[in-house]
This record gives C-alpha cells, structure tokens and sequence, in this order.
C-alpha cells in the first residue's frame, strides 16, 4: 500500500466503501487488496447474487482512447491467460465515448462515478452506463487538453468538417485566416475574426489525436470519421444549448413567411453581421417547415430596433424571429448568402438542429444525409 500514489489510495478506498457500485442490488466489492508489486495496483472479488469473479484494477487518474487503445493488447493477453478473471481499468470518470471505445476493445472498467463493464466470457456479465458526476458536466479546463467543442478551439474542428482532407498546422492556420478575409468580403464587415494562435491550433490537435478523432500522417491530421465526430459535437451542443438560449430574445415576425422576405427587412435594422441558422437547412435541404426562425447576431447596440418589432401585430401564421447571441463568433465560418440571405454553414445548423430537438431533429438527419454526406465523399 505504500507504494501506491495519493490519487490509488483514494481510488482503494472508494472500492472499500463500494461507493462504485452504489444502487446496485446485490453488487458487492469484498477482499480487497492493494498489491505491492506491479502489474496490478488493487485485487479484489466482485461479486453480483451468488456470482463472484477475482478483479485485477488498474488505477488510472484519467483514461482517454489513445491510453486505451495503448494498453487494450495487453490486456486481451492477460484474458487469454487466465480465463475466468477480469482485468479492470480503475479510473475517476469515464467519458461517454471512452466508455463505448473500451467496450469495443474488450476492456473490462469500473470508474468511480459508478459505470461499470464487466464481462467475463461464459461466466460473468455486469454493466451499468451513463451515470455523470458533476465535474463531467462542467466544461473541460485543461490547459493540456483544452474542451475542442467549445469556444475558439471549435474552429479548427469547423475546418477539419467542413474540408475532411489531411490538413498540416500551417494549413489550418492559414485557412483561418482566409477564411476571415472572406467573411469580412461577403459580409461587408471587419467584425468577425477567426484566427486563432498556432498554440491554440497544436492544442486542439494533440486533444483530438488524445480522444483518437484524428489520424496522424506525418505533419498532416485527417479526420478519419467524420460523421461520427460531428455527432459528438452535436450531442456535447445540446447539453450547453438552452443554456444559450438564456441570452436570446423572440421578436414578433412582420415581414413574412419566406427566408428572402425575412433577410431584406432584417439587413435594414442591422448594422453588424447576421446569419440565419437553422432556415438554411429549409433552403438547401427542405424537410419540415419551421415555426421560429433562428438568427446569429454578434452582441452589438443594433438590436435596439430588433427588440421594438416584438410589439408589432402580426399573423400567427409565419415564423417567430429568434436572436440568439453565438458562444463564439466561429459560427460564422463558412457562412454564405444566397438569394441574398446569409445563412450559416451547413455543419452549423446540423448543430443548431439537433439541439433543437423535436422533429427539427428529422430535419438534421435530412441534412447530413443528403448535403452534408455527399459533399465529404465528393472532397
């Protein structure tokens, strides 16, 4: 026991007070033991009714894919030499998608905030997921492994999106910049701002690459799955969306149904830039017509007249006007206008959709499926 660090002692007795398989009928931890010699850190019985199994943990602080996926030959060699064990990685928290990656390696775990895959073949079988501690539900403040979802990191994972393609660290850096060039052009405005440092960019990579979202090629990173990848994002956008959505404000809609009708009204009461969101999907992908109308507008002294409209008679037939204050100014790359409507990228409102939920959420599908799919095998 003396040989074990502070945070494996911690993780020892969080065993012994079953605090893992707390609310679990009949689930016990029993003859725990912390080795004093390598390879295993603790030993124990598990135990579920009358079944018990023996349990060699490996205590990790933290467990991403690229450990897992390190140490998974290890472990399937030591299953195949001692049938009727398991060997369990011990660990704080598992991430939802760290779960399903060691379940696909075969990797037994037990993490502390009670998530649990034991599967010993023919013998044993005990799984519990989804249970969520509350630092799992802050955002991600590692400075090493910064949160690529969130903020000015999610730029670069606009570009690896956008352009599935092996993209180097210059590459990207440069795409932002051109990518602010030609906002400022198509926009008519010097207000939004993409780049970000080449720091910040190595960061993003090196988390991707960690969360095995990237594969590496030399000094090139491609995304090698992206549908999955954008689900991710999307499922993590959710969690913070109506959080958002605090900070929006609805406005009556006196200017008709139509996204074009809606846009040169709206360009005559808006003096920095904006973008209909969720509309373009309806304007590329039609599928459902939509009942509130979503617009990105930077904060800004120019929604003064936006606000006034509310108060307006209008039909109850046409879409509400929805404002909505983006938790970074990235949401307008690669945006577009057409039919003299800006519309975000169709990465954006796939987001914007899903997080939505309801039969938005058909709409979504509707858009990868037809737009967003096609485009990438087309690159």
């Amino acid at each position: 026991m003396e040989r074990l660090s502070q945070f494996e002692r911690q993780a020892v007795a969080a065993l012994r007070a079953q605090i893992p398989v707390r609310g679990l009928a009949g689930v016990r931890i029993s003859a725990m033991k912390a080795q004093s010699e390598r390879p295993f850190d603790v030993e124990f019985q598990l135990q579920s009714g009358k079944r018990r199994i023996p349990v060699f943990g490996e205590i990790k602080s933290s467990a991403s894919p690229r450990l897992l996926d390190d140490i998974a030959p290890w472990i399937q060699r030591m299953k195949s030499l001692r049938p009727g064990v398991s060997f369990a990685l011990i660990c704080p928290a598992l991430s939802t998608c760290a779960q399903m990656f060691a379940i696909d390696k075969g990797i037994d775990f037990i993490d502390l905030t009670g998530n649990i895959s034991i599967n010993v073949s023919g013998e044993f079988t005990l799984q519990r997921l989804g249970m969520r501690s509350q630092e799992q539900a802050k955002p991600s403040a590692s400075p090493s492994f910064p949160n690529v979802f969130s903020g000015r990191y999610s730029r670069v994972l606009r570009v690896l999106l956008e352009k599935p393609r092996p993209w180097t660290l210059t590459e990207l850096s440069n795409e932002l910049k051109a990518e602010t060039g030609r906002i400022a052009q198509v926009f008519s405005t010097q207000k939004v701002r993409f780049t970000i440092s080449p720091g910040a960019i190595s960061k993003v990579l090196s988390s991707l690459d960690e969360q095995l979202w990237i594969r590496r090629q030399g000094s090139s990173a491609s995304v090698p799955e992206p549908r999955r990848l954008l689900l991710e994002w999307a499922e993590k956008y959710k969690e913070r969306y109506r959080w958002r959505l605090r900070r929006s404000f609805e406005a009556a809609n006196p200017f008709g149904s139509a996204p074009t009708q809606i846009s040169s009204k709206l360009a005559s009461l808006i003096q920095g830039p904006y973008a209909l969101t969720a509309a373009a999907a309806a304007i590329e992908a039609p599928f459902i017509d939509l009942d509130r109308i979503d617009i990105f507008l930077l904060p800004d002294k120019s929604d003064a007249k936006l606000r006034q409209i509310g108060k307006r008679p209008v039909s109850e037939t046409v879409p509400r006007l929805r404002i909505i204050y983006p938790y970074d100014e990235g949401v307008f790359l690669y945006a577009r206008i057409e039919t003299s409507v800006p519309l975000v990228s169709n990465i954006q409102a796939f987001l914007d959709l899903y997080a939505r939920g309801g039969r938005d959420l058909k709409q979504a599908d509707y858009l990868l499926e037809n737009v967003i799919e096609k485009r990438w095998k087309a690159v």
